[in-house]
């Protein structure tokens, strides 16, 4: 056991579960998993955020040369480079957290969510849940990649 396994196994197992749910494409039950966490509070859905910002850039965490960094590019539906902040928030929210995550900006990442979570409205609780269920579509895809790659390189084309 790790440090983390006692205090955090739960939580840690639910969001495991969740993005395993998000593999297989049941965004919807993977979610649903996720809800009750978010719910504890910030502090939880925080830790919430930075668990699928880790999963998400981990791959590319491990395969980063010294000295460079991460970025996020926006692009329209016809190729055309975009700015971040013609971006729905939820959508920048996950695209800057994430992005701050990989590069180890881990105050910048927080910054962000509290800026997010701020004033605790209706509609910015929706943007919450909109940022967390992008940075989960994230995270599920990019283990969705990483499964497919393992798969191939052991011939499986399960």
């Amino acid at each position: 056991m790790t440090d983390t396994d006692g205090q955090f196994a739960e939580e840690t197992d639910t969001i495991t579960l969740a993005l395993a749910h998000g593999v297989t494409g049941d965004t919807e039950a993977g979610l649903t998993l996720l809800e009750p966490l978010v719910q504890r509070g910030p502090v939880q859905a925080a830790g919430v955020c930075a668990a699928l910002a880790e999963t998400l850039s981990a791959e590319a965490r491990a395969k980063q040369e010294p000295g460079s960094f991460f970025g996020f590019l926006v692009a329209t539906t016809d190729g055309q480079l975009a700015d971040v902040n013609d971006l729905p928030p939820g959508v920048r929210f996950a695209a800057q957290f994430s992005t701050a995550w990989a590069n180890g900006e881990r105050r910048t990442a927080y910054d962000l969510f509290d800026a997010l979570t701020g004033d605790q409205t209706g509609e910015q609780m929706q943007v919450v849940g909109d940022g967390i269920g992008a940075l989960f579509e994230m995270a599920s895809a990019s283990l969705r990649e990483v499964v497919d790659r393992k798969r191939a390189e052991k011939g499986d084309r399960s």
